[in-house]
Parts: C-alpha cells; sequence; structure tokens
C-alpha cells in the first residue's frame, strides 16, 4: 500500500495545487505523482536521495518498486527483509556501498499533465505520456511512447526498430531527438568526482595518458595537461577511459590500508542507478557468510551498452594542430576532429579496426563543419554516438549531426545489431587526443544510453510487437516502455494486449512542478521533525517522516522531455 503522506507533503501539495489552480485554471491540466520508478531517471518514485559518502555523487535510489516486483511497505510499516538497507554509488569509479537505514524517504515527483494536446495534434514518438493501464483502466501509468500505429516494433540491442505493419521493408532504427536525448542519458563515470581513498591505495585512475605520450595529470583539480615537445609534435597522442569497476572486497581492502591491485578492464552494462538498493535480507545474508555484500543488482544488468557519450571542456593554448575525440563501438572507432588552424570539425572512422588508434586509410562521416573551437579559450565539448547518430555540440550548439544508416548503399553505413560484437577495446571505450597541439582538458564525463530489453525481472517479451491502425483512428495503438526498463511494467509484459489504444491515452507530461523539497544544516539532512523505525525491529535506526529545515528543489523544476 502506498506509504501515508506526511503533514509536510500534505501541505506542499495544497499550496502547489492551489497555485496551479490559479494559473492554470483555463487549461485542461491535471497534476499526478509519480508512484514507482519505472521512468527514472526522468522521474523519480519514492525514493531516497543519497550522497556518496567517498566520492560525493549525488543520485537517487528507488525506495519502492512496482507490485508486480516486491513491495516495500506492508499493512502500514516497512517489511524487514525487503527495506533497503544500502544503495552502490553509480560512478563507475566509486561503487561504494553506502549505508542508508536512517536516511529520508521522499514521494515521488509531481508532475502537470496537458489533457488536451492530442485532440489537436498526433501523438509523437518519444512523448512521456499517462494513460489507462489497459488491464485495469482505473489505474493511470505513465511510459514513454516508443510504437506508433501501423508500425512493427522490434527492441534491438537496446534500440527500438521499427518499420510500416505487414512489410518487407528494411528496419529503420528510432532516433530521439537531441534534447530527449541529452536529458535521458546516463552517467557511468565523473571524472571530477574520483574515490580517493581507493587512489590513495593504489586502484589506478580511470582516465591516463597512453604509454610514450606527454600528457599530464593534475590529481587534485581533476584535468589533464599537453604541451608536446619535440617528436611528440609529430605523433596522435591519446588520453583515454578505461572502464574498471570496484568491488565491496576492494573497498574493505582499501580501508584496511592494504594496497590493491589493477583490476581487469570490463564492458559497460546497463547498470541504473537507481535500482542499486540492496536490502536488509541480502545485507544480512551477506554477514552471515562472512563475506562482502553481495551486488545482487547487477544480475538485471548483463548487456553491453556500446551507445556512448563523451563531454569535456577544453581549453586548446595554441592556433596550430589537432584535437580528437573518440568513442569505440564493436569492430570500430568513430572520431570527432578538430583542426585548430582552420576551424573546421570533421567525422571520420578508420577503415580497418586495429589495437592501436591508426591514422591511415580514414573513412569521412558526413561533410566538414565549422567547429567553433578557438584557442585561448574554453569550451564545453560533446561527442555522442546514439542511435546510429553522431552528434557534436560545442558550447551548447550542435555543430554536426549525421544518421548512419543500415542500407548497402548508404553514404553513412552503420552496423547493423546481428553484425555487432564487443572487442578488447571496448573496455577502453573513449579517448582524446592531440597531434601538435597544447591543450587542458577538464570535467570529463561519460554518459550511456537507455538500453530497452526485450525481457526484465518479470519474464521475457515477445520479439515482435504489432500496432494496428485505422482509416478513422477509432483503433489506433500505441506501444509504451519505461526509461528504466529491468524495472519497468510496461508494453512488453502485459498479457492480453502489448498495445494502448488511443481511447485509453490520457494526456501528455509536461513538466515536474515539485520534486522533494531539499533539506539542509546538519550535513545537508536537516532535523528530523518526527521519527519510525521498520515495523517489529525496535533496534533499526529511526527513520524521519520529514527533515527540516527546508527549500524548494529548483533544480528539476523542468519540462520533461
Amino acid at each position: 500500500m502506498p506509504r501515508e503522506e506526511n503533514w509536510r507533503e500534505t501541505i506542499e501539495s495544497v499550496v502547489i495545487a492551489f497555485i496551479l489552480a490559479f494559473l492554470f485554471r483555463t487549461f485542461e491540466a491535471e497534476a499526478f505523482v509519480i508512484p514507482t520508478g519505472s521512468m527514472a531517471p526522468t522521474l523519480y518514485g519514492q525514493h531516497r536521495d543519497i550522497t556518496c559518502d567517498q566520492c560525493g555523487h549525488r543520485f537517487a535510489v528507488g525506495a519502492s518498486t512496482p507490485p508486480a516486483f516486491d513491495s516495500e511497505l506492508r499493512n502500514g510499516g516497512i517489511d524487514h527483509d525487503r527495506r533497503m538497507h544500502s544503495a552502490v554509488c553509480p560512478n563507475a569509479a566509486c561503487q561504494h556501498v553506502n549505508n542508508v537505514l536512517d536516511r529520508e524517504i521522499f514521494a515521488g515527483d509531481r508532475i502537470l499533465v496537458n489533457k488536451f494536446p492530442y485532440d489537436y495534434q498526433e501523438p509523437a514518438r518519444w512523448d512521456v505520456v499517462v494513460f489507462k493501464f489497459p488491464e485495469g483502466a482505473k489505474t493511470n501509468y505513465i511510459k514513454r511512447l516508443v510504437g506508433l500505429p501501423g508500425e512493427e516494433i522490434q527492441i534491438r540491442r537496446g534500440d527500438v526498430w521499427y518499420r510500416p505493419l505487414d512489410s518487407d521493408a528494411p528496419w529503420s532504427i528510432a532516433r530521439k531527438p537531441i534534447e530527449k536525448q541529452n536529458e535521458i542519458q546516463i552517467l557511468v563515470h565523473d571524472n571530477d568526482l574520483p574515490a580517493r581513498k581507493l587512489l590513495d591505495q593504489g586502484w589506478p585512475e580511470s582516465w591516463q595518458g597512453q604509454p610514450d605520450t606527454q600528457w599530464q595529470g593534475d590529481a587534485e583539480r581533476r584535468s589533464f595537461r599537453i604541451d608536446p615537445t619535440g617528436e611528440g609534435r609529430q605523433q596522435t597522442q591519446w588520453l583515454r577511459y578505461t572502464h574498471r569497476l570496484p568491488q565491496p572486497q576492494d573497498w574493505l581492502t582499501a580501508e584496511s590500508g592494504t594496497q590493491l591491485r589493477a583490476p581487469d578492464p570490463q564492458l559497460i552494462r546497463d547498470v541504473y542507478g537507481y535500482n542499486t538498493r540492496i536490502t536488509n535480507d541480502q545485507a544480512e545474508a551477506s554477514q552471515r557468510r562472512r563475506e562482502p555484500i553481495s551486488l545482487g543488482f547487477r544480475e538485471l544488468a548483463a548487456n553491453w551498452v556500446s551507445d556512448l557519450s563523451l563531454s569535456c571542456t577544453l581549453h586548446p593554448e595554441g592556433a596550430q594542430g589537432e584535437v580528437l575525440l573518440e568513442i569505440v563501438e564493436g569492430q570500430r572507432r568513430y572520431r570527432c576532429r578538430f583542426d585548430l588552424a582552420n576551424g573546421k570539425g570533421q567525422l571520420e572512422h578508420p577503415s580497418e579496426m586495429a589495437p592501436v588508434p591508426d591514422e591511415t586509410d580514414l573513412v569521412l562521416v558526413g561533410a566538414p563543419f565549422e567547429s567553433g573551437l578557438t584557442s585561448g579559450r574554453s569550451h564545453s565539448v560533446q561527442f555522442t554516438n546514439f542511435d546510429n547518430r553522431l552528434v557534436v555540440l560545442v558550447d551548447g550548439t550542435v555543430r554536426q549531426s549525421v544518421d548512419l544508416d543500415l542500407t548497402p548503399d548508404a553514404p553513412n553505413p552503420a552496423l547493423s545489431p546481428g553484425d555487432l560484437r564487443d572487442t578488447p577495446e571496448d573496455r577502453s571505450p573513449v579517448g582524446i587526443a592531440v597531434k601538435g597541439a597544447s591543450l587542458r582538458v577538464e570535467h570529463i564525463k561519460i554518459h550511456r544510453d537507455i538500453y530497452y530489453t526485450e525481457d526484465n525481472s518479470q519474464g521475457r517479451a515477445d520479439p515482435l510487437f504489432r500496432l494496428a491502425d485505422s482509416p478513422d483512428n477509432s483503433q489506433d495503438e500505441f506501444l509504451m516502455l519505461g526509461d528504466n526498463s529491468p524495472r519497468s511494467n510496461d508494453s512488453r509484459l502485459w498479457r492480453d494486449s502489448h498495445a494502448v489504444p488511443r481511447r485509453l491515452l490520457i494526456g501528455k507530461a509536461f513538466c515536474i512542478y515539485w520534486p522533494h523539497a531539499i533539506p539542509f544544516l546538519n550535513g545537508g539532512r536537516g532535523f528530523p521533525g518526527a521519527s519510525y523505525r521498520e515495523q517489529g525491529d525496535p533496534k533499526a535506526p529511526k527513520i524521519p517522516r520529514f527533515s527540516f529545515p527546508f527549500y524548494p528543489q529548483f533544480s528539476r523544476m523542468k519540462r520533461i522531455w
């Protein structure tokens, strides 16, 4: 059953409802509260906010899940075995297990839904839609619309593919608009937030200059600099990211003061920080076995994710030379090359994969473009390979966007999902290089795309979805998926019908108007106004029902993409 709202949440709801009634009384709109995390990270359900006590990364972890999976709240109390005990930091170089037993549980996002757009325009792919659940119309669901009437849909390697119904036409990948893509991408690694305790005991930095290069790292400023000299000015010198994940045993070793061994690099998997909770029964089982705590959530994250995005701040210190950004995807290296002398950029990839990046026999992707990169200034740069599309942004402006196609005669051919396979280079899939240029690099982050699966912890979905349409639109059907694919009860798994008929659409989610308020003082946790313990365990830590003082969370009051 839902958690009873405390008095602070009740007052918040009344005040915000009054304001909305005043501001939007001439519009057909309705407010909803998100109950679960099936749309995380776009929308939060009931959750805990965690600031990692080692690297400082702030993230949300779901404190409830749909009834189809399990329920954390029973009979007005909290079930001991299923209550969240810990949460694992999703920052790849940290992965610290944070104890959250006494952290406040916040209500889900309050959103505003516009109920009239679909009276005047067609629902669009990637809209976030509220609708009546086809198998129980008294229940409202919120998901992302991925399939349109008259289409066949397949989920292949994390992406949505479509073609006309009953057609032999080639499959096309469904590409997210760039503004949506940037809002729903998921953090893999933030170089500004190091796990210093691990580094002090010999854990390797995730970003390192390759052997025989002149890259210099500043461990305190979390930046890298290169000023090539001698023969180095004629060479392409690489700074590369290697994906290494600390385990609970590594943290125990580091905390004991013992030196750590360099671990084997791994592939980037579809881990969702929102799902990284560890329950009481899992923690107690590890304690009984006298073993490090088990990260059971990783069992749902077995899929290799090849759609990656690199963002950083580049500060060129001369008007000569080249800067390269690279993303590896299976058998191919995609690159963005900036020529500092003429201000041009170019997308490319070597025609053959090689263990060492090759400068010869390059295949150009798209036309040259104005990069906007100038010497003596800092520029925010993003290079993305999502949905078979390469995108370059400089200072927030799209400088180049090229779609990769599967058709044999396409000017920019892509690797098909069936041919794509991981290589050893996918363990170090992102790089930054210079040739004859002086450069400082800061604020490096890697994100990944949402990875839609054919199945999740409930079971396996059908491999093909068929969506009906009709001349008068009365029988139109839509396919709906949750952004948190491993934890979403959506079109993939419904028994009677995978589709949502048009008549059950309620409206389009417009904005988050009231995420939970932020407590402050007392280390950012505020002071509890009232507390409670889990049911049947008087020795358990007290959980705040509410904390004060607090202020509105303005950063998450935003339009829903």
